[in-house]
């Protein structure tokens, strides 16, 4: 475990690029999902391409790595697990390389029951944030957060699991948004000092939909998937990471 820090430094070397004060669609919002296993994800990605536009970030697909942070108890991944209708997640994320470089976003994602919402910063590190060991990830983000997100980070104080997988993205013209993932593989990192990205544990066959919408227009998806028709389910990818790398059993 790593101790929470009771004084943090007074200057950090992260660099707060952006607070994400403009992406207004993350500050509330619902999350549809549906998880499919064994779905043939070029299928899939064909009717997306009919019915939605492409969105493309950097390159068509991209790479999502993501290490998520609990506490000894797993409080976070029990808490989705149990349903709970209030809870948080934190985690840091980069995109389209195997290990951080210099630039990477710090999230913390909340639910408030069917509510969903994320505060998103992006940061930027004097060092590739693979040369820092957790401990010295941990200073540097509380001396470079907002003050009132410091409480989660002394809360969800131990790296558990990368979550790794490739994203789509789509919109529609009234402004839905959809993301098409598959391919996960986890990376455990519970008791490691520093980010590892061995030992790779992949899922085999799941592929996620994901629809973000703004409240009130969750029905408004079904026209966009027609005449796919999916059951709408949860999908946690942390739970599933956890499971994963032996932390839980399919059957919590």
């Amino acid at each position: 475990m790593i101790s929470p820090l009771t004084s943090p430094p007074t200057r950090s070397a992260f660099e707060l690029v952006d607070a994400g004060d403009i992406r207004r669609d993350l500050a509330s919002r619902r999350e549809i999902k549906y998880a499919l296993p064994q779905m043939d994800v070029g299928k899939l990605r064909r009717l997306l391409e009919v019915n939605c536009r492409r969105l493309i970030h950097n390159d068509r697909i991209s790479v999502v790595r993501s290490i998520y942070f609990d506490d000894a108890r797993l409080s976070a991944c029990r808490a989705n697990l149990d349903g709970v209708g209030i809870r948080r997640k934190l985690r840091l994320r980069w995109y389209d390389s195997l290990q951080p470089e210099h630039d990477f976003f710090f999230e913390i994602k909340w639910r408030d029951n069917r509510v969903t919402g994320k505060h998103r910063l992006q940061l930027r590190s004097a060092e590739p944030l693979a040369q820092l060991s957790y401990t010295q990830i941990r200073r540097n983000l509380e001396a470079a957060v907002p003050a009132h997100l410091v409480g989660d980070l002394l809360k969800y104080n131990d790296p558990i699991v990368i979550v790794q997988y490739n994203r789509e993205h789509f919109a529609t013209d009234d402004g839905l948004r959809l993301t098409l993932d598959y391919d996960l593989t986890f990376y455990d990192q519970l008791g490691r000092q520093m980010i590892s990205t061995s030992f790779p544990k992949p899922l085999q066959g799941l592929v996620v939909l994901e629809g973000k919408t703004p409240l009130g227009r969750e029905a408004e998806l079904r026209r966009w998937l027609h005449p796919f028709a999916p059951r709408v389910g949860r999908c946690s990818k942390y739970v599933n990471g956890c499971c994963q790398i032996g932390l839980i059993s399919e059957n919590d």
